[in-house]
């Protein structure tokens, strides 16, 4: 059998709607959670878009985006701040 599993009697579609079905089921608790924002801090956020800390500071003081103050952290929400850039 060389490690195969051989199903003959079960339609292939069937086994994958009810695997998917189960997998999401799993998954819903992380899936729901997911929407809740997930700030991260200036270093992170400036490696996502793709410029330097600075820049970051200098986007933020300017208004340009937006930005949380926790204690001396600066923390921001990725969909926030790529939101709020400008597109191309």
């Amino acid at each position: 059998m060389n490690g195969r599993v051989f199903l003959e009697s079960v339609d292939r579609d069937e086994l994958v709607a009810e695997l998917t079905a189960a997998v999401v089921e799993q998954l819903r608790p992380l899936i729901e959670s997911a929407d809740t924002p997930r700030l991260v801090p200036a270093e992170s956020m400036a490696a996502l878009i793709g410029v330097s800390p600075a820049t970051l500071a200098r986007l933020v003081r300017d208004g340009k985006v937006p930005s949380k103050q926790v204690g001396r952290r600066r923390l921001f929400d990725p969909d926030a701040v790529i939101a709020a850039l400008p597109g191309e």
